[in-house]
């Protein structure tokens, strides 16, 4: 299968600066010195309706994307709000813009990449949003989640990539 652009080619290149929105601000920051500094590989941006949803007292939290991650097991990741979605059109990449509050912190235990709809377990949901606790909900949280940033591609196309698992340890909240 092959895989689709999800950003920009070369992006991490190009965008080497991470935007989080800090009252009415919009702040700018060095990728590579923020992950640094937080101790951190990446972050994990969830829609602000998403993100409500990971219980206060969670300790693990399945997190699902379209065909492929690039999360990494035995690594840490800054779990995030969105609060105005990015845009990739095929061409144009615009990163999203971030909160600055309520980050959680965690590490990733495992991840599979590209696995078809059909062979997903129920075991899988265990861990999920509570708004993700089996096929149809997940296909219709891709189909949401990627509106804007694979404008490109139709709904069909996108649920016929497959998806990845990620599944985190949650450290702590901030």
């Amino acid at each position: 299968m092959k895989l689709i652009h999800r950003r920009a080619k070369k992006w991490c290149r190009v965008f080497k600066r991470v935007y989080f929105k800090k009252g009415k601000n919009i702040i700018s920051e060095d990728k590579s010195l923020f992950f640094k500094r937080c101790g951190i590989h990446s972050t994990i941006a969830l829609h602000r309706s998403e993100f409500k949803l990971i219980k206060r007292n969670a300790k693990r939290l399945t997190h699902f994307n379209i065909q492929w991650t690039g999360h990494k097991p035995g690594r840490k990741y800054l779990i995030t709000k969105i609060e105005k979605f990015g845009y990739f059109n095929g061409i144009v990449f615009k990163p999203p813009i971030l909160s600055y509050n309520n980050f959680i912190l965690a590490k990733c235990l495992s991840v599979q990449n590209q696995n078809k709809y059909a062979s997903l377990s129920d075991n899988v949901f265990r861990y999920s949003l509570s708004n993700i606790k089996d096929i149809s909900s997940l296909k219709k949280a891709i189909k949401r989640r990627y509106k804007k940033s694979l404008a490109h591609i139709s709904d069909s196309k996108k649920l016929s990539l497959g998806v990845a698992i990620t599944k985190l340890k949650i450290i702590k909240r901030f």
